[in-house]
């Protein structure tokens, strides 16, 4: 008889393995260049109180400025438990994602967590993830947003970001395909495209 952990490592390569499929048939890009954090900025995130400057966020997770129901793109984490401080920012060709979980959530094959995008398109608020984060990992090229081709998901599949767009930015345990680590997610945080 398996023991419990024994069971879930089983479940978690037979999921590695499907998603390692489907990642390499869909040209996904996981282990694509970006900043770790450091301690002494995951610590600032886990005791920050408030959002960036610029930046806007309810304590609950979501913004009043996402006035409508979102539609997901790929898992919906919605009803995911809140456990990770988000304290992000667009600029200087970076996407940056501090976030209070970074060294804490299980990896598998090396990451451990989504980033997603929320676009009001239309009318529509739409929630999507746009990479992979590697543990530690907090930050991406803002190119895998105004390049394109990250998303992979219509109608987001050739969105763009515009110059002064609104868009939230939230980071959850892995949610791009069927691979799981942890249920879990951070706060949304509004920010403004440079």
């Amino acid at each position: 008889m398996l023991t419990k952990i024994q069971r879930t490592t089983a479940r978690c390569i037979i999921g590695l393995g499907a998603a390692i499929v489907a990642l390499l048939a869909s040209g996904c890009e996981w282990s694509s260049g970006g900043a770790e954090a450091t301690d002494t900025e995951l610590a600032a995130v886990q005791t920050a109180a408030n959002p960036a400057p610029g930046a806007t966020g309810t304590s609950a997770g979501w913004p009043a400025e996402i006035n409508g129901p979102i539609q997901w793109l790929h898992t919906d984490v919605s009803g995911w438990a809140q456990t990770a401080s988000l304290n992000a920012s667009v600029g200087g060709g970076t996407i940056n994602l501090p976030y209070s979980q970074a060294r804490a959530w299980p990896a598998v094959d090396g990451v451990n967590a989504n980033p997603w995008v929320i676009v009001n398109l239309n009318g529509q608020w739409y929630a999507a993830t746009f990479e992979w984060l590697r543990f530690g990992q907090t930050a991406k090229p803002m190119s895998v947003l105004s390049g394109g081709g990250h998303i992979k998901v219509s109608p987001l599949s050739g969105w763009r970001p515009k110059s002064g767009e609104r868009i939230g930015l939230m980071v959850s345990g892995l949610a791009r395909t069927t691979m799981r680590n942890v249920k879990e997610r951070s706060n949304v945080v509004m920010v403004t495209w440079p």
